[in-house]
C-alpha cells in the first residue's frame, strides 16, 4: 500500500500550533494574577490610610474618639527606667494645633473651619510614684485623654484641689476626678493653692460697682462713706488674708478723702512687697469724676491723682479710670455716684486693662 505521507505533515503543523495556544494561556493567567495581587495590595493600603487619618466634623470634635475605636485606649506598658516612675504608652488623637486661651469660661475650643483632619499618634504618661495634690488657677475641663478633641468628663472652677497622678509628655496632667481618670492641661494647674482672683477695695462707688457686675466669687472689701482709716485697719488686714498665688488686687480709695494722698501712698508701698512675694499683681484705680457735685471738684481729684501716680512704687499699675470715663462718658444722679451702666463700662476697663497688663 503506498502512503502519501499527508497525516504526518498535518500533525507537525497542530503540535507547534498548540504549543502556542498553551504559552498564552500560561501568561494571560499570570497577568491576571499580577493584577489580582496588585489590586489586593492597594486596598489594604486604603484601609491601613483610612485607620491612620479621622475625619471628623468642626462642630463634632467630641467623636473623634468614638469614631477610632480601632486606635484609641491601647495602654502599653513599657519598662521603666526611673525607680520612681513608670511610663506608659497610649495611642491618642492629636489634631491641628488650637490654642486654649484664658477666658472666663473653660479653655476655649471653637474654630472657624468647617472640617479637621485628626492623625492618629501616641503620647507617653509617666505616672507618679506618689500622688500630688495641685490647685487649678482657673475654670478648666476634664478630658478623657490628652487633648482637648476628647471627651469633656466635667468641668471644674478656680481653686479646686484636683489629685495628679502623671503626665503626659504633650503637656497634659493624669488626674483623679471622682473614681475616674482624666486629662487636664498643664497650664491650668498648680502646686501652690491660688488666692483669691480678683480683690477690690474701695468705698461706696466700689460698693455699687460690685452690685452691678454680680462677681461673688470676688472679694469685694468696701464701704459707703469710708477712707483711709477703713483702709488701714480693716481692708489691709483682710487684702492680706486672700491675696496669693494669681491674685490682683485694685484699691480704690480717694474721693472721701482727697487730702490722705500722702498717707496712702505710704501705707501701699509698705504692702506692696508682701502682696507681691504672695503672687499678687498690685493696682491703683484712680479716682473718677464727678459731674457736679457741691463740696468736690474734677480739679481736686486731679491732683489727688496726680499725686498717687507719681508717689506710688513703680511696681503698682495704675487704672485710669478718670480720663477713660472723661472720654467716653458717663451717667450720675447725685453728681458722686454712677448708674448701673456706668459702672460696668468702668469693670469692663479694669478687666481689659489687667489682661492687657499680663500679656505684655
Amino acid at each position: 500500500m503506498k502512503r502519501t505521507g499527508n497525516r504526518n505533515k498535518n500533525v507537525r503543523k497542530f503540535i507547534p500550533a498548540a504549543r502556542i495556544v498553551f504559552a498564552a494561556s500560561i501568561l494571560l493567567i499570570i497577568v491576571l494574577l499580577v493584577q489580582f495581587g496588585a489590586k489586593a495590595i492597594d486596598e489594604k493600603s486604603a484601609i491601613e490610610t483610612k485607620q491612620e487619618t479621622i475625619h471628623v466634623p468642626a462642630d463634632n470634635t467630641a467623636s473623634a474618639a468614638d469614631s477610632s475605636s480601632l486606635t484609641v485606649g491601647i495602654f502599653t506598658a513599657l519598662n521603666a527606667k526611673a525607680a520612681d516612675t513608670q511610663t506608659i504608652v497610649k495611642e491618642g488623637i492629636t489634631g491641628k494645633e488650637i490654642e486654649e486661651t484664658e477666658t472666663p469660661k473653660a479653655e476655649s475650643e471653637e474654630t472657624d473651619e468647617s472640617d479637621i483632619d485628626y492623625m492618629v499618634t501616641d503620647y507617653a504618661i509617666t505616672v507618679y510614684e506618689n500622688v500630688k495634690n495641685y490647685y487649678s488657677n482657673d475654670r478648666v475641663n476634664i478630658r478623657s485623654g490628652a487633648g482637648i478633641m476628647f471627651d469633656r468628663l466635667d468641668t471644674i472652677s478656680r481653686d479646686s484641689k484636683v489629685e495628679v497622678l502623671g503626665e503626659t509628655d504633650n503637656g497634659w496632667y493624669q488626674v483623679k476626678h471622682d473614681d475616674e481618670v482624666g486629662y487636664i492641661k498643664m497650664d491650668y494647674l498648680q502646686e501652690e493653692e491660688p488666692g483669691t482672683e480678683y480683690i477690690f477695695a474701695g468705698d461706696s462707688r466700689t460698693v455699687q460697682m460690685s452690685q452691678a457686675v454680680d462677681k461673688d466669687d470676688y472679694e469685694w472689701i468696701a464701704k459707703v462713706g469710708e477712707g483711709f482709716s477703713f483702709f488701714s485697719n480693716e481692708a489691709v488686714p483682710k487684702i492680706d488674708a486672700e491675696a496669693g498665688s494669681g491674685s490682683t488686687i485694685i484699691i480704690n480709695y480717694g474721693v472721701n478723702d482727697l487730702y490722705n494722698a500722702e498717707k496712702y501712698i505710704k501705707l501701699i508701698n509698705k504692702k506692696v512687697d508682701s502682696w507681691i512675694a504672695a503672687g499678687a499683681t498690685v493696682y491703683y484705680a484712680a479716682v473718677t469724676p464727678v459731674s457736679d457735685y457741691p463740696t468736690i471738684t474734677n480739679s481736686d481729684i486731679e491732683e489727688f491723682n496726680s499725686e498717687m501716680k507719681s508717689g506710688l512704687d513703680s511696681r503698682i499699675g495704675w487704672l485710669d479710670g478718670y480720663s477713660y470715663l472723661q472720654n467716653k462718658g458717663f451717667s450720675s444722679g447725685d453728681g458722686l455716684h454712677y448708674n448701673s451702666d456706668t459702672y460696668k463700662t468702668l469693670y469692663t476697663y479694669y478687666m481689659n486693662q489687667v489682661a492687657a497688663q499680663k500679656e505684655a
